[in-house]
């Protein structure tokens, strides 16, 4: 299992520092059971579903999302 980390931001956070940041680490698991179908549902929108199901696949998703979040994948 993969894991990714990405910076949040929220001050009144119990997790985070002086800056109002912290770290977040997602699971593979977790983004795809969170992220994938909207994900799924957004590129069908756009380019329909025969052409996304020939196309793209769940590492096209991870790799938006790594993206979309500045994520990093953990080596911990």
């Amino acid at each position: 299992m993969r894991y990714y980390c990405y910076n949040e931001y929220d001050p009144d956070s119990p997790l985070a520092d002086q800056t109002g940041g912290y770290v977040v680490t997602k699971s593979e698991a977790e983004i795809r059971s969170e992220y994938y179908p909207y994900w799924l549902k957004k590129m069908y929108e756009k380019f329909g579903k025969t052409y996304v199901d020939a196309n793209y696949c769940f590492e096209d998703c991870l790799d938006d999302w790594i993206v979309v979040n500045w994520a990093w994948e953990s080596k911990e």
